[in-house]
């Protein structure tokens, strides 16, 4: 598997909003706040990464939408360290975005942090891109401290929101800015950014199997692939296969897995949509099985809604042991698990 730097020709999937940018920087009247919406896994940051780069490259027009990759601006957008793109996500201990981060500390309020690094003049070229990447997770203080920003970035600058859905965020954010939608990706589509742009060696039935489990997130798709998951699925499969699995066997095949992914919060999230992602297709696939018989048990129906809610609880729990430990229980009671939010 061998890591590409995506362009405009290699951005599948998203050839509309392709074409929007295209016109709108040929029209110079690219500028203001865009919120890009779209299901998980889809490329959202990645086309912020593009956008970046076509607009900052030292080698390339904008116009020409040919961002050439090499030169040293590409380069540092791609490894997050150009001076004029800012950036911002949510942290990974943590289930919104602190304010610190939007307007600085109390002791240097707007003397630090997004809002004040976007009305920095651009230190390479004479553009400025912001990129908040976890939209979902702003709350209501949050999106007020980025009000004027968002009303009135600065001439030079262009501010990207990345969030899943128009109805996560707060209207007060919505009213403030365009919005492109990003629809999923194609079965077809996510095969051949699979295969042609990712690289991956696998069968098509490999590789349509692993996209089905992750629900078209590439991201998810990629690590089903990596032939490390054959274990962990065939031991997931052995407890949600018996009629009332052992919370304390799930939880430790569970917690492997994410141990096995290291210190890093992201990758350990990234494990634990892993099995939820499995878990979710098993019970699809044990409830068409049912229906075929007529006899779908309100149990299974419990525990499909129960992996879909372990699934959205990923990124807003900041305690994965505890989520761990609830989710196992839940699956071996048979229950949804509707606690509200967990951590």
């Amino acid at each position: 598997m061998t890591a590409v730097m995506t362009n405009w020709s290699t951005l599948i999937g998203h050839e509309k909003a392709q074409r929007w940018f295209a016109a709108a920087i040929g029209q110079n009247r690219l500028g203001g706040s865009f919120l890009l919406v779209g299901s998980p896994g889809i490329g959202k940051r990645t086309l912020a990464n593009v956008l970046a780069r076509t607009l900052l490259c030292q080698v390339s027009k904008p116009d020409q939408m040919t961002p050439c990759g090499t030169c040293p601006s590409c380069l540092q957008v791609e490894a997050g360290t150009h001076p004029d793109v800012v950036r911002v996500r949510k942290p990974d201990d943590k289930s919104l975005i602190p304010v610190e981060l939007l307007i600085g500390s109390r002791e240097a309020r707007m003397q630090e942090g997004f809002c004040r690094d976007i009305r920095l003049r651009p230190s390479v070229g004479n553009r400025k891109v912001a990129i908040l990447e976890d939209a979902d997770f702003l709350n209501e203080e949050g999106a007020n401290c980025l009000l004027k920003t968002l009303e009135e970035p600065p001439s030079a600058a262009i501010v990207l929101l990345i969030g899943t859905s128009e109805q996560r965020q707060l209207p007060t954010i919505r009213s403030r800015c365009q919005i492109l939608r990003l629809g999923p990706l194609s079965n077809e589509d996510a095969a051949r950014l699979v295969r042609d742009i990712h690289g991956v060696e696998a069968s098509d039935e490999s590789i349509a199997s692993a996209i089905d489990i992750a629900g078209g997130d590439i991201e998810v798709a990629l690590r089903l692939l990596s032939g490390e998951s054959d274990k962990l699925r065939g031991a997931l499969t052995a407890q949600l296969d018996a009629d009332y699995p052992d919370p304390v066997g799930l939880s430790r095949i569970i917690s492997t897995h994410v141990d096995a992914a290291g210190k890093d919060a992201t990758k350990r999230r990234g494990a634990m949509r892993d099995v939820f992602s499995m878990s979710v297709q098993h019970y699809r696939r044990q409830m068409r099985a049912d229906a075929l018989r007529d006899s779908v048990a309100p149990i299974t129906l419990n525990r499909l809604d129960r992996c879909v809610r372990a699934l959205r609880e990923v990124d807003r729990s900041a305690n994965q042991a505890t989520l761990i430990e609830c989710f196992a229980a839940d699956i071996a009671a048979g229950t949804t698990g509707d606690r509200g939010e967990i951590g």
